[in-house]
């Protein structure tokens, strides 16, 4: 059952979904075609403001104290302000998940050469595809582990 098309974002080909598959997590994705998601931790900008309104806030209230005993109350002054923000903080995560996008790449010729390109430029062993004029076999047109050789 097709139940999605896919573009590849380098060719602008669009194939039908193969068969639908799920114990990869790849769906109906067509074999041979590689799927990629980027996806990047940014820092939230809520949990930053409210390290910054803290530390504001530190500093507000140690300034209220003779200078000689700034240095000694500065910590009670932290804890305290730790304490109002904890609630707060536990509900803001520090970190966001920014998901650029998923492309999916086909597996025609050129396209591979630059899909390679890109995986040895991260440090990721190329992969080999079996053309049809190579066929050799009944899964020789299955992409292969080109460090292991298996088909």
């Amino acid at each position: 059952m097709n139940n999605y098309e896919y573009e590849c974002s380098v060719t602008g080909v669009v194939e039908e979904g193969g068969r639908s598959y799920d114990k990869d997590g790849l769906g109906d994705l067509p074999s041979g075609w590689t799927q990629i998601t980027m996806k990047r931790r940014e820092l939230n900008p809520k949990w930053i403001l409210i390290q910054q309104v803290k530390s504001a806030m530190v500093e507000g209230l140690v300034q209220q104290f003779p200078l000689e005993i700034q240095d000694v109350q500065k910590y009670a002054v932290s804890l305290q302000v730790e304490a109002q923000f904890h609630g707060l903080e536990e509900a803001t995560p520090m970190y966001l998940l920014a998901v650029d996008d998923t492309v999916y790449i086909s597996d025609s010729g050129e396209v591979v050469e630059s899909l390679n390109d890109v995986r040895e430029l991260v440090g990721l062993e190329p992969i080999e595809f079996v053309t049809d004029d190579e066929d050799q076999g009944d899964d020789s047109h299955l992409p292969h582990d080109s460090e292991s050789g298996d088909k």
